[in-house]
């Protein structure tokens, strides 16, 4: 008998700390502490988004996984900058490529407010020899960023 009075006072515990929330057209009990459980990934993805300005066309909101393939790029400019016979094209060409990938996988940030920006990328436009200038030690975008 003890057992089952234990047990319903659990179980009244447990309906005292609950409430009703609606959802939708339907009533269901939903427990307090209970929440929707994020992904690691998901966590991950909001604590590492980045506001990117490229001069000229915006500011863009950036996960992880598109700063990295920047990172990428923006590692293989420097490398081109440093080199003295680097082709100018193919170094045009990266600076393109880097401005597209933000472009295409960030969201565009609208102008409602001032937002501070994290990285700064050149226009794609911008002269090779003024380019090559910024893409010197870490690059456009340092490593504490990432």
């Amino acid at each position: 008998m003890k057992k089952k009075t234990k047990a319903n006072a659990k179980a009244r515990k447990v309906v005292a700390r609950s409430k009703l929330r609606h959802t939708g057209k339907t009533m269901r009990l939903v427990h307090k502490t209970s929440r929707p459980k994020k992904s690691a990934s998901s966590r991950i993805g909001q604590a590492a988004k980045k506001v990117v300005r490229i001069m000229g066309h915006g500011q863009f909101t950036i996960d992880a996984r598109t700063l990295k393939r920047l990172n990428n790029i923006d590692n293989a400019l420097v490398e081109m900058a440093a080199n003295e016979k680097s082709d100018d094209a193919e170094f045009k060409k990266k600076l393109a490529e880097l401005n597209q990938i933000a472009i295409e996988h960030g969201k565009i940030v609208q102008s409602a407010g001032i937002v501070k920006t994290d990285i700064i990328l050149p226009s794609a436009d911008l002269p090779v020899d003024e380019a090559k200038k910024l893409f010197i030690g870490e690059g456009v975008i340092p490593e504490n960023q990432l």
